[in-house]
């Protein structure tokens, strides 16, 4: 997926020139947030709405660490534990050795799972474990440990370094900047030359709430690229999107239809190049049998080299016997004579 290589983009940018990343505050934010994750070893807790990209920015941070070789796990504590594995929590830890394990939706984690994970996160139990925590919560954690419903403990290790991701309604302005750098790497990856965003399409993007935040974006700029057929993503290419805007129609073109074949006339005769070719069709259209072929070709030559058997059996290349045998089957034997 392009967002996650978009979010190393931001860390590898700063970490090559620390003066400044990009135009946008929101997206210097949390780059910067990012490489300092990618830096260290601290457990990273990302705080977001569904569809916001955790994942991808957790992919980008393994992705731009020292731990980039080694594996990124993902385990989703909101699915039924497998059967066959009632310690979901130490497993994925054992799987992620070395690299890095990101625990999704972490707040629907089980009492007996938190007390696994808590294990994990103390001091002396890191170098035996050897893994690199993320978690991402669509919930206010602060809110359940008030509740009682997650462990305060816990939570205070893993949001050791915090990362919360704006919904794309509270960052209008940057709507049209993330599309342009989505549409720029679907583009390069589908072998297609558009060059940006239309003004049409840019303010169409801008006023759209986006409920499924950057994740619907980024299949809504792909289906657009792949629609695309002049060097700009139109309106046109956001039908969907312009559907949900009240008082916004978009009038698709009609596929052009294509253009008809000329109908094949199978007792249209074919013309002879010379006076002395052969034809390859019969007078009712249908092709000539090899048979057929072969006959007309020995009547030929019995003709252009006057019965001189000797000629005609070198330039049809058969041996007399041969030639003679055809004749006789082809009646011709008297004729030759």
């Amino acid at each position: 997926m392009p967002l996650s290589r978009l979010f190393a983009d931001d860390i590898r940018a700063l970490r090559e020139d620390a003066t400044g990343l990009v135009a946008h505050p929101e997206r210097e934010r949390v780059g910067r947030l990012a490489e300092r994750a990618a830096r260290s070893a601290l457990p990273v807790l990302v705080e977001s709405e569904p569809g916001s990209g955790a994942q991808a920015l957790a992919g980008a941070i393994h992705d731009c660490s020292e731990r980039a070789s080694r594996p990124f796990i993902r385990l989703h504590a909101g699915e039924p534990p497998d059967r066959k594995d009632a310690e979901p929590i130490l497993s994925g830890i054992r799987a992620a050795h070395g690299g890095t394990l990101l625990i999704q939706e972490v707040e629907r984690l089980g009492s007996a799972d938190q007390g696994h994970l808590l294990d994990c996160l103390h001091r002396r139990d890191a170098r035996r474990h050897d893994v690199r925590i993320i978690s991402s919560s669509g919930f206010d954690l602060a809110g359940l440990v008030r509740e009682g419903r997650f462990r305060e403990d816990l939570y205070y290790r893993l949001q050791a370094l915090p990362i919360s991701l704006r919904p794309l309604r509270a960052q209008r302005d940057a709507v049209a900047e993330w599309a342009h750098r989505l549409m720029s790497r679907f583009a390069a990856d589908e072998g297609k030359r558009i060059r940006g965003l239309s003004t049409d399409a840019a303010s169409l993007l801008a006023r759209y709430d986006w409920p499924g935040n950057l994740r619907q974006l980024e299949n809504a700029v792909y289906r657009a690229v792949l629609l695309a057929e002049g060097p700009f993503l139109t309106a046109t290419e956001f039908p969907q999107i312009a559907a949900r805007l009240q008082g916004q129609r978009i009038e698709i073109p009609p596929v052009p239809a294509p253009r008809p074949l000329a109908p094949y006339r199978e007792t249209e005769p074919a013309e002879r190049a010379a006076p002395h070719a052969l034809s390859l069709i019969n007078d009712t259209g249908e092709m000539l049998t090899l048979a057929d072929l072969e006959a007309q070709a020995i009547r030929f030559a019995l003709l252009h080299y006057q019965g001189h058997m000797s000629a005609i059996s070198r330039h049809l290349g058969i041996g007399r016997s041969t030639l003679y045998r055809k004749l006789k089957e082809l009646g011709l034997d008297d004729e030759a004579a």
